[in-house]
């Protein structure tokens, strides 16, 4: 079944009335320029339509990635999600330096995207890495294969491996983030002078992107999920840990030895474990401690480049 109105067209499920819905707040939202008479008007039209798709199972062919796009919300709800989504942008910056506005997007973040899961961190002085680890969509187009991208901020809206949700996603934190930033850089001279570089992301080559959808309410007393009390032992084997591991390498060099490293993964998915080098004895020998403590004896092989291993 096709729907339409005088605002929405060709629309065959709730993923693609959502989509048109987006589309359509980027056009006419009162704080990007639009009129808020028509912006009223679609709202009206989305209510509507909202009240005929929420509950049929119809999908579209491809997925585009608001399939599961604030799940479970109403149509109000939606509608306002979406405004605080496409809230004002503007020149934002007025001197502040990188951890104060890495701290905004932090923030930012949270009130705007709160089903979400982000890494927030700074490289150097100058840079802001920005990650979104977790969401309700699959970020990838199907046959991509990935799970875990660099998301280049001048040619995301030609991206071809993300969905549509994803784009206009990643782009939203682009524009948010860039709001704060300034360029007085001259590429004929070599003059490079900028508050920050940006880099953006989706999932790590050490953590996966992952789709987490929301839980639905159930009415009435819900079952109890049995959780095995962690020990002291192993509370303490985990923090001294962290995300590193033991294990074997593929090396002739250290054969059957087990050595301190964390797994990472290529961007199809398929899993590597890599070894932890120090090249600080004073470093290492902090987590040594931290592993001793927990009742795990190791030694460094080296203070140059050295890695850790169980020591019988």
């Amino acid at each position: 079944m096709i729907m339409k109105t005088s605002h929405f067209t060709h629309i065959g499920s709730l993923a693609e009335l959502k989509r048109a819905y987006r589309r359509l707040a980027l056009q006419y939202h009162p704080d990007r320029g639009g009129d808020i008479t028509i912006m009223q008007q679609i709202n009206l039209e989305f209510g509507k339509l909202y009240a005929v798709w929420k509950d049929r199972c119809d999908v579209s062919e491809t997925l585009t990635g608001y399939e599961n796009d604030y799940s479970g919300a109403s149509a109000r709800e939606y509608t306002e999600f979406v405004y605080n989504e496409y809230r004002w942008r503007g020149r934002n910056y007025k001197g502040q330096r990188v951890p104060e506005i890495a701290d905004l997007i932090r923030t930012w973040l949270k009130e705007t995207y709160p089903r979400y899961r982000f890494s927030v961190t700074r490289d150097g002085y100058g840079s802001i890495r920005i990650f979104l680890m977790s969401a309700d969509f699959e970020p990838f187009a199907k046959d991509s294969g990935i799970i875990y991208h660099d998301v280049n901020q001048y040619h995301i809206d030609s991206d071809s491996v993300l969905t549509d949700r994803a784009r206009e996603v990643m782009s939203n934190i682009r524009d948010f983030a860039m709001s704060y930033n300034y360029d007085n850089s001259d590429a004929m001279t070599d003059y490079f002078d900028t508050n920050f570089y940006l880099s953006l992301g989706i999932g790590k080559y050490n953590k996966p992107y992952k789709v987490v959808l929301p839980r639905l309410d159930c009415k009435g007393k819900k079952a109890e999920v049995f959780r095995h009390p962690e020990g002291k032992a192993h509370k303490a084997v985990r923090q001294a840990l962290g995300k590193a591991r033991f294990g074997f390498l593929d090396s002739h060099k250290y054969h059957g030895e087990l050595i301190l490293g964390e797994d990472t993964y290529s961007r199809t998915g398929e899993r590597f474990f890599w070894p932890k080098t120090y090249s600080s004895a004073k470093t290492a020998q902090k987590r040594i401690d931290k592993l001793e403590q927990a009742g795990i004896r190791c030694e460094l092989t080296g203070c140059r480049e050295g890695v850790m291993r169980i020591y019988y």
